[in-house]
């Protein structure tokens, strides 16, 4: 490719090596190329694809808030891209991944609850069979995943409430065998009846041999009030351990009733996941159809013609680079004689713009002293020679009109 060819081509088309007849050869076999990819393309088996929704609010806890259902939900989205959910769909259809089947599994993006399930399948009966086991499987993980963590969860509850039963019962005992409850209320009792009665003892009257009558109090009986306040003052500390334990054991209690609620709803899942095969309730089919063939065509035809047309183009570029270049002769350019002078004084690199200032003439005035018409070209020039000395080769000569332009001074009359 030469200066020339480079200077009647577009940059890119230069850029590419593409001049002259190159763009046929190019579009030749890029088509060509293409041809093939779409023959291929044409030639590939039908494809079907099942689109699937899984509604796991069916089998979710019925108390879940919806922060905890969009968990569970995005929980079965990815268990369904386990290896051993694929492992388990591939035992029970015999059909392997990528080369009898594509699937994806997503959370809908509609609503919170629902599962997409999209597979692509030469076969729509296994397209479908895919699908539905693969939700199958992964709500069995997931929600067996769930109903462990509830059984964990409800062992742990027991466990707490029998070191809470040993507690109290450890209490209880400590109280003297009856509930701290009721032995602290006895012992409050006992001390409030004392102090009663030592506010004001009974009298004992005595009547001697002569007839005297002794008024004496009456001793306190024992125990004495000391150990009634010791009673109760001992019996303070345990009623509040006991309470304490009471209300942490109810606590656990109604969390124990929870968790054996969430044991049910989930086994009550896995029941409805079981029959999901003989009586849909959870997987719903949205639409079994043909794929649509553009996505394949243009694939085709993009991965033999871009990779041709690339060639083509490396081709070109290598056969000009490895070709010599032909050399261009150089022509001498005719003489020509220039005279001049040059001066050394600066100017401007455009010429500037001079304005005439318009001058109106009265013709009616002018006509009687000249006689002539004032847009007559003059009769008579004035030319001035100037002589600058021996610098200059030649006289400088210039042309005036005597008159001016318009038969006169122009700056004579105005107006």
């Amino acid at each position: 490719m030469n200066e020339g060819d480079t200077q009647k081509s577009g940059e890119l088309s230069s850029f590419l090596h593409l001049t002259g007849w190159r763009p046929l050869v190019l579009a030749l076999i890029a088509g060509l190329a293409g041809a093939i990819g779409l023959f291929m393309a044409l030639r590939a088996p039908v494809e079907w694809q099942a689109r699937y929704t899984l509604n796991a609010q069916r089998i979710a806890d019925d108390d879940f808030t919806p922060q905890e259902l969009d968990i569970f939900v995005e929980e079965i989205a990815q268990t369904a891209k386990f290896p051993q959910v694929i492992q388990a769909v591939e035992a029970r259809t015999n059909l392997v991944e990528e080369d009898d089947y594509l699937i994806t599994v997503n959370q809908s993006g509609s609503t919170l609850a629902n599962v997409d399930i999209n597979v692509v399948s030469e076969n729509p009966e296994e397209a479908q069979l895919v699908a539905k086991e693969t939700g199958i499987e992964a709500m069995q993980v997931t929600l067996n995943k769930v109903l462990g963590g509830h059984v964990a969860s409800a062992d742990q509850i027991t466990d707490s409430i029998r070191e809470i039963e040993t507690t109290i019962t450890d209490l209880t005992v400590d109280a003297g065998g009856i509930n701290p409850q009721i032995a602290y209320d006895i012992a409050v009792q006992n001390v409030i009846d004392r102090r009663t009665r030592n506010a004001n003892p009974p009298d004992i009257r005595e009547t001697d041999a002569d007839g005297n009558v002794t008024i004496t109090e009456e001793p306190e009986p024992a125990p004495p009030l000391a150990e009634l306040e010791a009673r109760a003052t001992a019996l303070e500390p345990i009623l509040r351990e006991y309470n304490n334990e009471v209300a942490a054991l109810d606590a656990l209690n109604q969390r124990l009733a929870e968790r054996n609620d969430d044991i049910r709803d989930s086994r009550a899942g896995l029941a409805l996941i079981d029959a999901e095969r003989e009586d849909p309730l959870i997987i719903s089919e949205v639409v079994t159809e043909e794929t649509s063939r553009i996505a394949g065509l243009l694939t085709g035809l993009l991965m033999f013609a871009v990779p041709a047309a690339l060639l083509v183009i490396l081709l070109f570029v290598i056969y000009d680079a490895l070709r010599k270049k032909p050399e261009v002769p150089l022509r001498r350019a005719d003489d020509f004689e220039a005279a001049g002078v040059l001066e050394a004084n600066a100017h401007r690199a455009l010429p500037e713009g001079v304005v005439t200032p318009l001058v109106v003439v009265d013709e009616e005035e002018l006509k009687p002293e000249t006689g002539d018409d004032i847009l007559a070209e003059p009769d008579e020039a004035e030319v001035i020679v100037e002589d600058d000395g021996p610098e200059d080769d030649e006289p400088k000569a210039k042309k005036r009109s005597k008159d001016g332009r318009w038969g006169r001074d122009a700056s004579s009359k105005a107006g």
